[in-house]
């Protein structure tokens, strides 16, 4: 009795942190602290490698000038980013800033508890014209949202569950992946597993654009 209590109070206090983290949001609004909240986020430890001296992106080497090599120094060029650029507005009231010196996109996105994303895509300017050429208003935000309520939803069915093997994770009967606690692209080994995570698995950091593609940088190109 006193292991049941306990399983369901551990799980209690998880699905207390899921709902925060499903509904949070940027809680900053200056430049530098959006820049801040980026450059600590998801989008260091997925993209770091992209700014290394002289790395080489869609034909636009990083400038020896911009040497990026610790969370300040790329919280210093996001910042010079947003702060001297015009930024564009694209579905879900984010914005996107593009830096043709460097070959760095930017998003801000308000919905996101790290503010947003800041990487070198692969195909550089192409990709930041694909992203504004989508039209569609709210798309993107929607399909987030019903993500978030469908995930929500589940861990609260769990709470009044009585005989449940909380150590099981859920899964689909038709898929050969399972949730695990992993949340980044780093430890993914595929495109179809980054998918089935962030299309079923909670507190994934996987889509920093909102676009519903995960991993564009590592797996999904």
């Amino acid at each position: 009795m006193v292991k049941i209590s306990n399983r369901i109070f551990a799980l209690y206090c998880f699905l207390i942190v899921t709902t925060i983290s499903v509904y949070a949001e940027c809680l900053v609004t200056t430049n530098e602290e959006i820049a801040d909240k980026i450059a600590h986020g998801h989008a260091w430890t997925n993209h770091s490698s992209e700014f290394a001296e002289k790395k080489r992106i869609a034909n636009i080497e990083m400038p020896d000038e911009q040497k990026i090599a610790t969370t300040e120094e790329f919280q210093k060029h996001i910042a010079t980013i947003i702060t001297t650029n015009t930024p564009k507005i694209i579905p879900g009231n984010r914005k996107v800033y593009w830096d043709a010196h460097t070959g760095t996109i930017v998003f801000y996105d308000p919905y996101s508890n790290d503010c947003g994303t800041a990487f070198r895509p692969n195909d550089g300017k192409e990709y930041y014209e694909r992203v504004l050429a989508r039209k569609e208003p709210d798309k993107d935000r929607s399909k987030m949202e019903t993500h978030q309520n469908r995930t929500f939803e589940q861990h609260k069915n769990q709470k009044y569950q009585t005989s449940v093997n909380t150590t099981t994770p859920q899964v689909r009967e038709t898929s050969r992946f399972q949730c695990d606690g992993r949340t980044l692209c780093s430890q993914m080994k595929s495109c179809e597993e980054a998918t089935f995570f962030l299309n079923n698995c909670p507190n994934t950091k996987m889509d920093g654009n909102g676009d519903g593609v995960p991993c564009e940088s590592q797996w999904c190109r």
